[in-house]
């Protein structure tokens, strides 16, 4: 086995090798490419592979986000598991990230791009193995829930009339609005939040809808960003809420997907359960913990 770092040229080896082990969403080699080697996050010295007689059978693909070392995907192809190549890969990436100055790697998301919210608890192995090599979890379950676009209510006709009678004016974005949505996203929320509004400029037609109010950006809904199908992030200024802007922002985005052709959407990382069981009948589609471990720091000169 052979530990390298992975050049661009590596691509259709790593997708096929993700397709198989530790991705089950809708993932081509553009947003693949994107995701690794277009985010400046993502250090080139931190996408490891480990190479068997010239195939990829590992890799662990980590980047640095708000001074954390992060492992955004592992995984092993099944004929070459339980052979030492998970824990060599972990091992020389913690090695990487405290060359950083790095104290603390984190297996869960982090905002733009993460591919998962943590690790789906359904992965025992995956959680067996991260126990071993030391990281802790919480045990608070971050969860993704799923529409069913083919039954659920996405009327909005009458609820867009009646915000229209108050002043407020709900409508897809343009590409000149993404500006304003990421700053209002920046200002509200979170820097993470931004960013992932800001991404939505990679579409020709930018996959967000947005509320105005004399003008002004006070509600905004994203899809696609995070992923084919899924939805988020969204919010509303917090005065305007309770007026049903942020459920027909929701309906928009998932009546799009419908229009598409789409059969369902995933709300990624969902914060109220229980509003988009009621908006749109989502259920509880999967649960993931995220996991922490200190690291020692071994700063650059």
């Amino acid at each position: 086995m052979e530990l390298i770092t992975l050049g661009s040229h590596w691509l259709p080896s790593l997708y096929t090798l993700i397709q198989c082990t530790a991705y089950e969403r809708r993932l081509d080699l553009d947003e693949l490419r994107h995701r690794i080697w277009d985010d400046m996050s993502m250090l080139p010295e931190l996408q490891l592979g480990a190479v068997v007689d010239g195939h990829l059978a590992g890799f662990c693909l980590g980047c640095i986000r708000e001074g954390r070392g992060v492992v955004m995907l592992f995984g092993v192809a099944p004929e070459f598991r339980r052979r030492g190549i998970a824990t060599a890969l972990f091992k020389e990436l913690e090695a990487r990230f405290s060359a950083y100055g790095i104290t603390q790697a984190m297996v869960e998301g982090i905002g733009p791009g993460y591919y998962w919210p943590g690790v789906e608890l359904g992965r025992g192995e995956s959680l067996a193995f991260l126990f071993k090599q030391g990281y802790e979890t919480d045990r608070v379950a971050r969860v993704d829930m799923l529409v069913d676009l083919r039954t659920a209510n996405l009327a909005t006709a009458s609820v867009i009339k009646a915000l229209a009678d108050t002043g407020v004016q709900v409508r897809r974005a343009t590409q000149e609005d993404i500006p304003a949505t990421a700053a209002f996203a920046l200002q509200h929320f979170s820097r993470g939040w931004q960013l992932e509004v800001e991404e939505a400029k990679r579409f020709p037609n930018p996959p967000v809808n947005i509320a105005l109010a004399n003008d002004a950006i006070v509600g905004f809904a994203v899809y696609d960003v995070t992923g084919y199908g899924r939805f988020g992030p969204t919010g509303t200024r917090p005065d305007m809420r309770k007026r049903g802007i942020g459920a027909v922002l929701l309906k928009e985005c998932c009546r799009q997907m419908r229009e598409r052709g789409d059969a369902t959407a995933e709300i990624a990382w969902a914060g109220p359960v229980s509003f988009y069981l009621k908006e749109v009948g989502a259920q509880i589609h999967r649960a993931y913990w995220g996991f922490r471990k200190n690291i020692s720091s071994r700063p650059t000169a």
